[in-house]
């Protein structure tokens, strides 16, 4: 079956991409695991080096992609231009990783009757990898995912986001070409399919980003063969706003948070819970900072933001705003979508009841505020999510600050700056519904490799003469 995919917003068409079938995943993975083992056995230089010359080829592409990107996404065109560059340095610093991550000694030479023995820790691939893809950032978490699992010497069947696929498989096309058969493949395929990949024989491991649905959906369908899996979902991240901080700078950072990918992304600022005494200020200074940012043209110089995904996106977070008002909130900014274009939206006095501030997480450029009297109570607030993805503390007293976020239960927490942060090298994932697993630069490495020990019994030459006592 052919999928035509249009531009959102303007419905523009961009290209047609052809499905799996359900009948094709045996084929799929059947070539998968017949490049497992040699690839598995290759040398670490043997299989960095097709990951570098991709890289060195996606670097003279840099502009065509993030263009293309933009167009396919929605994804203004700065921060597309920026997530290519990732993902051609995800490639390069994977292939290095690889290249030296050659484990190491256990120390049993030092317990009794060990004296003799060497015994070596290696980190060995899991095999066949399936890594299903989001929307949001397809391009760079592709090789977050596929660098690391090529590079630890597992091979790679990637899962294309359905909404934009095109970038991704452009991509992939040319690191495709720079391995031997079998050990990259990508598939575009439907819901049925996907799950069906997933929970193949066959297949060692699933990495996969997306929603808690599509998390519990993989994690059901996987459980009878308890199958490594490594998931990225949802995040409702708040942002606690003490009575000391400074305004201006909250304001700047929770725009920066919330606005990324058009406010469709997992760590966003997705809650401002603020001190009753500035909760009022912040709104204003929110509401004020927010006018002058409209939806446009995502290739458009200097956008900030453009269209959702798709229409229903937008339909969709339309029906949260409308949850929220419907629990006591009040739409300070914003209006009614227009197909996938969705203006900033602010929501005031939100209760604490409400729904926004514990589970249901808004896709996108919605920023809800809630006050609170105390300390305790932002805690409160703050951690009374399932969706414990980031969090951030706006203070002053960097002391009390530092308090608060150790007893922020989340996998990450901010001072004094967006809670939607993520460098590369920081172990990224979230608590409870938000995940399991930690993705980054060789935290996914670890998490697509298991260890082996190898022991050397005896191997020490025996009878070694203690220095007596004195000498030097």
């Amino acid at each position: 079956m052919t999928t035509t995919i249009w531009a959102p917003g303007t419905g523009q068409v961009l290209g047609d991409i052809t499905a799996l079938p359900l009948a094709g995943v045996a084929g799929i993975v059947g070539a998968a695991r017949a490049a497992a083992g040699d690839w598995a056995g290759a040398a670490p230089h043997q299989r960095a080096e097709p990951l570098v010359a991709a890289a060195d080829e996606l670097a003279l592409r840099v502009d065509e992609l993030a263009g293309q990107h933009a167009r396919e996404s929605g994804k203004v065109l700065a921060q597309a231009h920026h997530e290519v560059l990732g993902a051609i340095a995800l490639l390069r610093r994977n292939a290095e990783l690889g290249r030296t991550a050659a484990g190491e000694l256990a120390a049993t030479g030092c317990l009794p009757g060990g004296e003799r023995d060497i015994t070596m820790i290696e980190r060995v691939p899991l095999g066949v990898v399936v890594a299903v893809i989001p929307f949001n950032f397809p391009v760079e978490l592709t090789m977050e995912k596929a660098a690391a699992a090529l590079a630890a010497g597992n091979v790679a069947i990637v899962k294309l986001p359905p909404q934009n696929p095109l970038t991704t498989a452009a991509v992939l096309d040319v690191l495709e070409r720079h391995l031997p058969t079998g050990v990259l493949q990508q598939v575009y395929a439907d819901t049925e399919t996907s799950a069906a990949l997933c929970a193949a024989p066959g297949v060692d491991a699933v990495s996969l980003t997306g929603s808690v649905g599509a998390g519990v959906a993989v994690a059901r369908a996987t459980a009878g063969v308890l199958r490594p899996l490594h998931l990225e979902l949802g995040g409702n991240g708040a942002a606690i706003v003490r009575a000391d901080a400074d305004l201006d700078h909250v304001v700047t950072e929770c725009l920066r948070g919330r606005l990324l990918m058009n406010g469709q992304a997992c760590a966003a600022t997705k809650r401002v819970v603020a001190h009753r005494s500035v909760a009022a200020d912040l709104t204003e200074r929110l509401v004020a900072a927010l006018s002058d940012v409209a939806p446009t043209d995502p290739l458009s110089p200097g956008a900030r933001l453009g269209p959702l995904i798709d229409a229903g996106a937008a339909a969709r977070v339309e029906e949260q705003v409308q949850r929220a008002i419907a629990d006591g909130a009040t739409r300070a900014l914003g209006a009614p979508p227009d197909g996938a274009w969705f203006a900033p939206t602010v929501l005031a006095d939100v209760p604490a009841e409400a729904a926004v501030l514990h589970d249901d997480e808004i896709f996108g450029p919605v920023l809800p505020v809630t006050a609170y009297d105390d300390d305790s109570e932002a805690l409160a607030l703050a951690n009374a999510t399932r969706l414990r993805l980031t969090a951030a503390v706006f203070s002053a007293d960097l002391p009390t600050a530092l308090a608060m976020a150790e007893r922020l239960d989340f996998g990450g927490v901010v001072v004094n700056g967006t809670n939607n942060y993520r460098p590369p090298i920081v172990p990224f994932g979230g608590v409870d519904l938000a995940g399991a697993g930690r993705e980054g630069l060789g935290w996914t490495f670890q998490e697509l490799t298991r260890t082996r020990f190898i022991a050397l019994r005896g191997v020490r030459p025996a009878g070694i003469v203690p220095i007596p006592k004195g000498a030097s």
